[in-house]
């Protein structure tokens, strides 16, 4: 499985823990559209963690899934951890909110009052990209592109 922070830091691999303040996380449900979401959420600060998808159903918001899981660039400018896999977490935006999603599995941390401000975001507002993030993704799809043409040259 390779290495786990949360093993490193002696606490159980098994266990998902808030990325904020590392307390285990506790089963939390959460409306949505269809059947409701069985999240993660933390007794201390509050935070919930979203496995990949779930943030749309709950919000009713397919764009908003898509801006926030799929759309994503080289930059990782979270200092989280993912509580689902351990990897690395970028700060993502919606309107004016900022939650970290997981570049590796697609899951959401949403901090106290984010969830609620999502899902107020109209699909307009969801799908506006900040200057900055379209330089990212511009980035992205450049470093993507000599990765392929130096794949190419060895073959």
């Amino acid at each position: 499985m390779g290495w786990n922070p949360f093993k490193a830091l002696g606490r159980n691999p098994k266990k998902r823990h808030c990325p904020v303040d590392w307390k285990d996380l506790e089963p939390h449900t959460v409306s949505a559209w269809g059947p409701n979401v069985k999240a993660e959420r933390c007794p201390k600060c509050s935070g919930i963690y979203f496995d990949k998808g779930e943030i749309g159903r709950v919000t009713g918001n397919a764009e908003l899934n898509r801006l926030l899981t799929k759309d994503l660039g080289l930059d990782s400018d979270s200092a989280h951890v993912c509580p689902g896999c351990g990897g690395v977490m970028d700060a993502e935006s919606a309107g004016k909110t900022r939650v970290d999603v997981c570049l590796t599995c697609g899951g959401v941390w949403v901090d106290d009052g984010e969830l609620e401000e999502l899902k107020a975001l109209t699909t307009e507002e969801a799908s506006r990209r900040s200057p900055e993030k379209l330089a990212e993704l511009d980035r992205a799809k450049a470093a993507r592109a000599r990765e392929k043409a130096r794949a190419k040259g060895k073959k």
